[in-house]
């Protein structure tokens, strides 16, 4: 959640400086009250139950993201629980990416208001556990995809679909599913 903030305070920082240049940016904000990450069991031997750990359903993912489009690079924040109810959950994943992105309108789109946008990353993330030695991180790679409407000059209302597959170079640890709605602010 940290990180969502300092994503946010960045982005507010940096608006003045890009709006001297005209270069526009997105503040993405994205919501999704279910998630999935599935443990890629073909790759751990048959005794090693390790990978049991990161089969887990997510009761909430909030997550931001900021494209800069004229790069087009973007730097999303990304947290995931489950486990709502409890006072502690059993496990909290937080994720920090950075890649190529991007928003586009069709010469058609663009009239209709209809907008796409779109990214793959690279990163890290953290997964929490309950029991702390459980805790780990771990490298992923990401893409995401995003449909919707241009609701104003500057807003954004769309849905879109989140993978993340952890795991070393070489390695395949763990795969992540989301569903979200999403709003964004584009200047």
């Amino acid at each position: 959640m940290k990180q969502m903030i300092a994503c946010i305070l960045f982005s507010l920082f940096t608006h003045a400086t890009l709006a001297q240049n005209d270069a526009p940016f997105v503040l993405q904000l994205k919501y999704s009250p279910l998630g999935i990450i599935d443990a890629d069991e073909d790759e751990f031997d048959r005794g090693d139950r390790s990978y049991e750990k990161y089969d887990m359903e997510f009761e909430r993912t909030l997550g931001a993201k900021i494209i800069f489009s004229p790069i087009p690079i973007y730097l999303g924040v990304q947290q995931s629980i489950t486990n709502l109810d409890n006072s502690m959950p059993d496990a909290k994943v937080e994720t920090l990416a950075v890649g190529f992105g991007g928003l586009t309108y069709d010469e058609f789109a663009y009239d209709s208001g209809i907008y796409l946008m779109g990214s793959v990353g690279a990163g890290a993330g953290r997964f929490k556990f309950k029991q702390p030695e459980l805790d780990d991180w771990e490298a992923l790679v990401e893409g995401n995809a995003e449909i919707g409407l241009r609701i104003h000059e500057h807003m954004l209302l769309g849905v879109g679909v989140d993978y993340q597959h952890f795991g070393e170079p070489g390695e395949s640890k763990a795969n992540f599913w989301n569903l979200y709605v999403g709003t964004g602010l584009a200047f």
